[in-house]
């Protein structure tokens, strides 16, 4: 069983819908969601889900110019710690996920192994764009997928996070880069957190080509790919920059002969419907 924690609104029911049903291929999960009244009702009856009521608006969002939209935006993102709190006092370790994700391959137990034995503090992921000047702005580290196994490390992050404005950081995600340097913290290595931002610049575009079959599981170079990152069902107050690779996957996801992948694609495609 996998302790998980992520952010629900009403805005990203759907999708976290879609994530929940893709991991749970995989793996046992016990969920532990931050979220707002319309999640907190879907929810209620279900045995393993524990809600923290949390989220008094989703009109929210960081791709925007309004500043009432900004600050929504990061205390609904604020709570990603209270959430990881709870689990941490429940279980030796959590795994936090952004709702827009989708799991085409379980976690790799040589992963599970490492936070849960407690050899290392977290483990985080590396934006990897390539482009120095886009990570010094919004942070090298993406904050919508980590393992964790201590409250300090929480509790750290969430400190600095505070005072974001004080000292010019990109809302919680940019603290990540320096309070990570105090504990000892894994890479997780780039089929994890396959990000849209790692596909779409000049220098990174090729990386498509990378993504082969191995006996009709999806592999990103020589490893699995784990999981994607990118908005496939909701709407958005921008253009989807990422919608390139839902694209991809989810047509790759039609043709497969995985049985597996035909499910995720024909719940992608029902939930595309609701």
């Amino acid at each position: 069983m996998i302790p998980v924690c992520s952010v629900v609104t009403k805005k990203t029911l759907t999708e976290f819908k879609l994530l929940k049903f893709s991991i749970e291929q995989y793996h046992d999960v016990k969920w532990y969601l931050s979220c707002d009244t319309v999640v907190e009702e879907y929810y209620k009856e279900t045995d393993n889900i524990t809600l923290l009521s949390l989220i008094e608006t989703d009109d929210c969002d960081h791709n925007v110019q309004s500043q009432e939209k900004l600050a929504n935006w990061m205390k609904v993102m604020m709570t990603k710690f209270d959430v990881c709190n709870r689990a941490l006092q429940e279980n030796t370790y959590c795994l936090f996920l952004d709702s827009d994700m989708v799991f085409v391959n379980p976690i790799e137990e040589e992963v599970l192994n490492l936070i849960s034995s407690k050899k290392v503090q977290a483990a985080i992921c590396p934006h990897m764009t390539n482009n120095a000047h886009i990570e010094a702005k919004h942070g090298y580290y993406n904050a919508g997928m980590f393992f964790v196994n201590s409250l300090d490390f929480i509790k750290s992050w969430e400190n600095l996070s505070k005072d974001y404005k004080k000292y010019n950081l990109y809302f919680e995600q940019q603290p990540l880069e320096f309070i990570h340097r105090d504990f000892l913290t894994a890479n997780l290595p780039i089929n994890y957190n396959l990000g849209w931002w790692r596909f779409n610049l000049p220098q990174t575009q090729g990386r498509i080509s990378m993504f082969n079959e191995r006996d009709d599981i999806l592999y990103f170079g020589n490893r699995p790919a784990i999981n994607f990152h990118f908005h496939c069902l909701r709407e958005l107050e921008t253009d989807n920059y990422g919608q390139f690779l839902v694209d991809f996957v989810f047509k790759y996801l039609k043709e497969s002969k995985n049985i597996k992948y035909k499910d995720l694609y024909d719940t992608y495609h029902a939930l595309k419907m609701e």
